[in-house]
This record gives structure tokens, C-alpha cells and sequence, in this order.
């Protein structure tokens, strides 16, 4: 067996798996999320847990929403279905999403304001809404943390307290939580979506309320990612660039695990030598995976006694 030394020039980081603490819709408290769903006639409302379990994530830990079934979103539909979350807080906070047009592109944020009590009120109305729908059991699906309901509360009496998704988002106004908000927070699937193999993600920005002219832009939380299969994650704080994991070596093979950036093109170099070669100069060993965040590996030959590693982005 080799004995064989190895370094990495780059900053280690492991990032653990997540799982959102989930509410329920009966008992359902400001700050907690909903990721809504819509398409057709139908909705699902799902109470996917605390704010602060997305807030106070490690940057790039993967957290996935577990609080629907598959059986409940193929009530609705995969292909074709716009799907946004959000939540708010006492004092008006909003957190929103904002769908990329751009797989791998951050949005721009949304812009804070002195007025987000209009679309704090038209998202209140959506819990007690889907109350109303669980406790008739319109659709047997439905749970405690997931309702499958109808798309539209207006003159529909089974919505005796709240109202639909959709009829709280769209409103006299058509969209925007009825013009209360800036804009469109939904993300909408191809109708080929679930053999096109391509994620779809939306950002998710924190907004405070401001006094003022000024409009500040949103901080950016992360984003939502709905894979084609119909599971959702929450990506934390995704960093841009690519950092090593782990690495191992047995025998002859090296195996590298990394995690990967968002934007550009990720590269792994290798050297035995510190001195006298700047490390984007170093020899190529191969191009890396990028735009996900996920863990990924990558393993080779290296019969080399010392060896050091680097990942560069161009």
C-alpha cells in the first residue's frame, strides 16, 4: 500500500442533512412557512415548519420538505403547477420567494417598504382557509400539515374562515397577493417538467419593514428547489464556490468528496510541489460538478508519495 501524503488548499466544510420541525395547519402560528401549490382546480397548503429552522441553517445545508406526500401533489399535478412559500411575522416581516428564470442565477431580491401589512393580511387568510377544507375532508389526502383543497373560496361554502390559495394570492387585483405585493412570487413547471431532468429553484428573501422613501433590497435566505419527481428542498445560504469535503486514498486511487458552487466552471488541480507555481496554474486533474450545492465525489489514479489539492472557478 502506498503510504501517501495529502493536502488540500482549500477550507474544509461538511455540511449535515435537515428536516424542518412541522407545524400544522390547526395550529398553525405566524412564522411558520407554507409552500403552496396550484394548478387547475385544486391547491395544497402545507405548514412546512418555523422560519428559524431555515434562518438558522449552516450555509449550503440541505433541508427537505417532508411535510407533503407525492399522493397529495399528484392531486394537484407535477407538470404545468405554480408553487411559491412564504411566511410573515408580527411586526410584518415577509419572507417570499421569488422563482428564477435562470436555474443556476440568482433574482434580483424583492425591495423592502413601509407597507407589507396588505400582503401580511391576504396571506393570513390562507391557514384558516385550508382549516376549513381539512375539517370537511374535501380531498382524503389531506393531513394535518399538508391540504389538498379547492382552488376557489370565493362563494364556496365550505370556506366558512379563510380563504384558498388562490383566491387569497389572486384577489380582485389577479395576482400578487391581490396587488398587495410587488410582484409574482410563483414558480411555474413546464408542462414537461417531469421528464425535462432540470430542477426548477426560487429564491427565498427576508423582508423588513421600513420607514421612508427607501427601498432596500431583501436579504437573501437561500433558495427553494423542486426536483422533477416532485420533492422539495431548502437550500441555506448556498456559497458560490466549490470546497472540499473529505478526501481518501487506498492503494492507487484517490477519491476526492466535495461540495459543489453555484455559478462558473470548477476545476481540480493537483501538485507535489508548494513553491514557485501560482495554484490556478497547477495541473489539471478534471472539471468538477457545479450549480446544485449537493455533495459530490470525483476519484482517480494518483501514485504520487505527496500530493497537495486545490479547486479553482473561472
Amino acid at each position: 500500500m502506498l503510504n501517501k501524503k495529502v493536502g488540500l488548499i482549500a477550507v474544509f466544510a461538511s455540511f449535515a442533512a435537515a428536516q424542518l420541525m412541522a407545524g400544522t395547519i390547526a395550529s398553525y402560528a405566524s412564522g411558520d412557512v407554507l409552500v403552496c401549490f396550484r394548478k387547475g382546480s385544486v391547491d395544497m397548503v402545507v405548514d412546512a415548519g418555523s422560519i428559524t429552522s431555515l434562518s438558522n441553517a449552516a450555509p449550503n445545508q440541505r433541508i427537505p420538505i417532508t411535510q407533503y406526500t407525492g399522493t397529495q401533489l399528484a392531486d394537484v399535478g407535477t407538470n404545468g403547477v405554480s408553487w411559491s412559500a412564504f411566511t410573515w411575522l408580527s411586526d410584518n416581516t415577509l419572507f417570499v420567494t421569488r422563482p428564477r428564470t435562470s436555474v443556476n442565477q440568482q433574482t434580483a431580491p424583492w425591495t423592502e417598504s413601509g407597507s407589507q401589512s396588505g400582503s401580511v393580511q391576504r396571506m393570513e387568510t390562507i391557514p384558516p382557509g385550508a382549516l376549513d377544507e381539512l375539517n370537511l375532508l374535501v380531498y382524503p389526502e389531506s393531513t394535518a400539515s399538508a391540504v389538498v383543497e379547492e382552488d376557489d373560496s370565493d362563494d364556496n361554502a365550505n370556506y366558512t374562515d379563510g380563504a384558498s390559495y388562490h383566491s387569497a394570492l389572486a384577489g380582485a387585483y389577479g395576482s400578487d397577493f391581490d396587488g398587495k405585493f410587488e410582484g409574482n412570487p410563483e414558480n411555474t413547471t413546464a408542462n414537461n417538467f417531469t421528464t425535462k431532468a432540470t430542477v426548477v429553484r426560487s429564491d427565498f428573501y427576508q423582508l423588513t419593514p421600513v420607514g421612508g422613501p427607501s427601498s432596500p433590497s431583501g436579504k437573501w435566505m437561500g433558495y427553494f428547489e423542486l426536483n422533477t419527481n416532485g420533492a422539495m428542498t431548502y437550500v441555506a445560504y448556498p456559497s458560490t464556490s466549490a470546497v472540499f469535503s473529505t478526501v481518501t486514498h487506498t492503494n492507487s486511487q484517490t477519491t476526492i468528496y466535495y461540495t459543489a458552487g453555484l455559478y462558473g466552471t470548477y476545476t481540480l488541480r493537483a501538485t507535489n510541489v508548494l513553491t514557485g507555481t501560482a495554484m490556478s496554474n497547477w495541473p489539471a486533474i478534471t472539471t468538477l460538478a457545479s450549480g446544485d450545492t449537493a455533495t459530490h465525489s470525483t476519484a482517480f489514479t494518483d501514485t504520487n508519495s505527496v500530493r497537495f489539492y486545490t479547486i479553482t472557478a473561472q
